[in-house]
C-alpha cells in the first residue's frame, strides 16, 4: 500500500469518516448532557425518592476535567508515560488566568494566557523528566508538582495568596455581552441548566476532542502509540524518541492548561490544595483509567464518574452507612476496583461495543423488514 494507491486512499477515507463521526457524537453528547445530568436524573430521582440529579454547574465541571484528561491520555494512554505532576500545569494555568483577569478579564484571553504559560513551563519540566521512564518518570513529575505546591504556599504567597486562597477574579462578560453564569434561555423549561459558561466550555471541549482526534490519527500520533508499545523498536528505525516523548508531554500539558484556566473561572476561587497538590494529579490518572486509557473520549466518561461520585453521590444517604459525606473517596475506590476488575480497559470500551451491537441489531431488523 504505497503512494496514491486505492487501498491507501480508502484507509484515509475511513480515518476521516471515523474522525467526523467521533467528533459529531461528542458534540451531540455535549448538547444533551446538561439536560440528562440535571433535569433527567432529577426526574428519575423524584420517582425513586432519592436525590441523584446534578446541579447547574456540574456539567461544566465534568467537561473541564474531560478536556484535561483527553490531553493527559495522549501521554498515558498512547505514549505510555505515567505522570503524577500534571497539577503543575493545571495550577499554573489557573493562577495565570486569575492574574490575567486583573488586567484583561475577557474569558478567551484568560484561557489563552493560561494555556500558553502551562505550555512554556512544560518544556523544561518535560525535557528533564523524559530522561527517565517508568516509576522514575512518575516520581520526577511528582517532584516538580510538589515544588510548585510548596512555592505557592510559601515564597510565592505574595502572588497566590498562599493558604488563604486566590479569589480576586475579575471576569468580564463573554464577548462583552454574555454573563458566564447567566442562563442561555431564561424561563424555558428543562433548559435552565444551560448557561453561557457551559456553552463556552462546551465549544472548547468539542475543539479539544477534534484536535486530539487529529493528533491521534495522524502519523505523529501513530509514533506516540508505537513508543507506548515499544520505544526501543522506534529508536531502531531512526526516530528521535526523546523528541516525540517531549512533544506528547507538552501537548498534554497544554490541555491541562486550558482546563486549569477554565476551572478558575468556574470556581472563582483557587487554593494550592486544589491547584498544585499531588492528589489533583492522581485524580487525573484515576479519571483516565476509569474511562479507558488509549481511547479518544473514554477519559471523559471517567471524568463524569469521578465528578458525579464526588459531587452527587457524596450527598446521598445509604441505609446502613448513612450520609456518605467525606467517605466519597471510599465509594470511588470501590467503583474503581469494580471497573478495573470487570473492565480492565475502562468503562468506555464496553459502552462502545454495546452501542455497536445495538446498531448492528437495528440494521439487521431493517434488513429483515425489507
Amino acid at each position: 500500500m504505497t503512494g496514491n494507491s486505492p487501498e491507501r486512499r480508502g484507509l484515509f477515507a475511513r480515518i476521516k469518516a471515523s474522525e467526523r463521526l467521533t467528533v459529531l457524537a461528542f458534540a451531540i453528547g455535549v448538547v444533551v448532557f446538561p439536560f440528562l445530568l440535571v433535569d433527567g436524573l432529577q426526574i428519575v430521582g423524584e420517582a425513586i425518592d432519592v436525590s441523584i440529579g446534578g446541579y447547574v454547574g456540574l456539567p461544566s465541571l465534568v467537561l473541564i476535567y474531560g478536556i484535561i484528561v483527553v490531553g493527559f491520555n495522549i501521554l498515558l494512554g498512547f505514549t505510555g508515560l505515567l505522570s503524577f505532576g500534571h497539577a503543575a500545569f493545571f495550577g499554573t494555568a489557573a493562577y495565570t488566568a486569575g492574574l490575567t483577569s486583573w488586567a484583561i478579564g475577557d474569558p478567551i484571553v484568560m484561557v489563552i494566557a493560561g494555556a500558553i504559560v502551562a505550555t512554556l513551563i512544560a518544556w523544561p519540566i518535560g525535557f528533564v523528566s523524559i530522561r527517565r521512564t517508568g516509576v522514575y518518570f512518575a516520581v520526577i513529575t511528582l517532584t516538580f508538582g510538589q515544588m510548585l505546591y510548596f512555592w505557592a504556599l510559601g515564597p510565592g504567597a505574595w502572588l497566590t495568596n498562599g493558604d488563604n486562597g486566590f479569589s480576586s477574579l475579575q471576569t468580564q462578560p463573554l464577548l462583552g455581552t454574555f454573563e458566564l453564569d447567566a442562563v442561555v434561555l431564561e424561563g424555558v423549561p428543562f433548559l435552565e441548566s444551560y448557561t453561557w459558561e457551559y456553552v463556552f466550555i462546551g465549544l472548547i471541549a468539542i475543539g479539544g476532542i477534534w484536535i486530539a482526534n487529529r493528533i491521534i490519527n495522524s502519523p505523529y500520533g501513530l509514533i506516540f502509540e508505537a513508543i507506548g508499545e515499544n520505544q526501543q523498536r522506534v529508536s531502531f528505525v531512526g526516530l528521535d524518541v526523546s523528541r516525540y516523548k517531549l512533544m506528547a508531554f507538552i501537548l498534554s500539558a497544554h490541555f491541562a492548561g486550558v482546563g486549569g484556566a477554565l476551572f478558575v473561572m468556574h470556581e472563582a476561587y483557587l487554593h494550592p490544595n486544589t491547584a498544585y497538590y499531588w492528589i489533583q494529579s492522581g485524580d487525573f490518572v484515576i479519571m483516565t483509567i476509569l474511562g479507558g486509557a488509549g481511547s479518544l473520549i473514554g477519559p471523559v466518561f471517567g471524568a463524569f464518574i469521578f465528578e458525579y461520585v464526588s459531587n452527587i453521590i457524596s450527598g446521598v444517604s445509604l441505609p446502613v452507612i448513612g450520609a456518605i459525606g467525606s467517605l466519597w473517596r471510599i465509594v470511588l475506590g470501590a467503583v474503581f476496583v469494580i471497573i478495573v476488575w470487570k473492565f480492565p480497559g475502562g468503562i468506555y470500551p464496553p459502552i462502545r461495543d454495546g452501542v455497536a451491537r445495538l446498531g448492528a441489531w437495528i440494521a439487521d431488523l431493517g434488513g429483515e423488514e425489507e
